[in-house]
């Protein structure tokens, strides 16, 4: 019997399957399809990481560790962070900026207030309008998800863990005191079982009633018109914007792809997915117009026509946050979901949580926000 058996080695799961391996536990790792897939929520090239977190101040803990844990992952020569920088971007006196200052204070992360003035001399890649003000924080930075994730399964192995991917899990049973797993025509059981399969999580949880949504999510890249290196991550920040109808966020050229630019709000118009495989197809042009609709009016230095686009997805809870914590009878399953589009940047820490809930049966972290419970029965 193993100690752990952690389902879905994405963002969450590789690292959990790492912290728990770390410890000296007998862990079980199971992925339905490839390390570092594209077919779910862990891939893209680049994630942006911050620490001023308008979702919330119970956050700036799980974003500070996670950095933490990058930089061990990064002992043995990859690089998994690429600074840059941060920027948000809204209206003098708007919710964004507001919630900004508001959690850089609570956090204690140091930022830079920015006028318009100072955007356009600084950052003049922005269409920068008269009343937009900006917060640059100069520790966050850019994540590189597939790299992280096959960095964290990398180490999981060293440290002992049996990785098995290719394969589903076809059945997850809770009885006598321990949790038993079909994998690939074997049965498998443990202590506990970590469930981290995003938008497949509740297909093993018929018993639990949890309000999660899946949500499609299309990612682009934009070439510059110009010189390429004005859109490198040591002259363009990563960017969080809500300036009157232009709501999107936006990632540094770290691999020769271009800008990475997304939308969010009223004009994002994402679709909900039945089920995930409904997501497995390219990005249509009806996708990518409102995309290119913003990058034009927000980037007159970027040709604004989609260079490169694929397919993500994000498992959303109502409230935005995350959902983490046992569920089911006995308390033998932890769930991490619900990520919200906002969870790559925890997930180092996310997985050392779920590790402590797993062996442990708590957390040195408060996770009274993103307890399962809080929905009901």
């Amino acid at each position: 019997m193993r100690d752990v058996i952690v389902i879905g080695l994405g963002a969450m799961g590789s690292m959990a399957a790492w912290q728990a391996a770390a410890r000296g536990a007998s862990v079980l790792g199971v992925e339905q399809f490839s390390v570092g897939h594209a077919r779910g929520s862990s891939h893209g090239g680049s994630r942006i990481y911050r620490q001023i977190l308008f979702e919330g101040k119970e956050y700036v803990p799980l974003a500070r560790r996670t950095l933490d844990l990058i930089k061990e992952l990064e002992r043995d020569g990859e690089r998994l962070f690429e600074p840059s920088g941060g920027l948000v971007i809204g209206t003098d006196g708007g919710e964004l900026i507001e919630d900004a200052l508001a959690s850089a204070a609570a956090g204690e992360v140091a930022y830079e207030w920015l006028t318009p003035d100072d955007m356009r001399r600084r950052y003049p890649q922005h269409a920068v309008l008269d009343d937009d003000v900006a917060i640059f924080e100069p520790g966050a930075g850019v994540l590189r998800p597939e790299a992280c994730v096959t960095a964290a399964v990398r180490a999981a192995r060293q440290a002992g863990a049996d990785i098995r991917t290719g394969v589903p899990v076809s059945e997850l049973r809770v009885e006598d005191g321990r949790v038993s797993v079909s994998v690939g025509g074997e049965r498998f059981t443990a202590a506990r079982v970590i469930l981290a399969s995003g938008a497949w999580t509740l297909d093993l949880l018929p018993e639990v009633s949890l309000p999660l949504r899946t949500q499609r999510s299309c990612l682009s890249w934009f070439k510059a018109r110009g010189d390429a290196a004005e859109y490198r991550p040591d002259r363009f920040p990563t960017f969080v914007r809500e300036s009157h109808a232009a709501h999107g966020w936006g990632i540094p050229d770290v691999d020769g792809a271009g800008v990475k630019v997304g939308i969010s709000g009223p004009q994002a118009k994402k679709a909900w997915l039945e089920r995930p495989e409904d997501n497995w197809r390219d990005p249509s042009p009806e996708d990518l117009a409102p995309i290119e609709e913003y990058c034009a009016a927000a980037f007159p230095g970027l040709v604004p026509r989609v260079s490169k686009a694929m397919a993500c997805m994000n498992s959303k809870s109502p409230d935005g946050d995350f959902v983490i914590g046992p569920v089911g009878t006995g308390g033998r399953v932890v769930f991490a979901g619900g990520f919200s589009g906002h969870g790559f940047k925890h997930a180092a820490a996310v997985g050392q949580i779920c590790a402590q809930l797993a062996l442990d049966g708590g957390s040195e972290f408060d996770l009274s926000a993103f307890s399962p419970t809080r929905f009901g029965a």
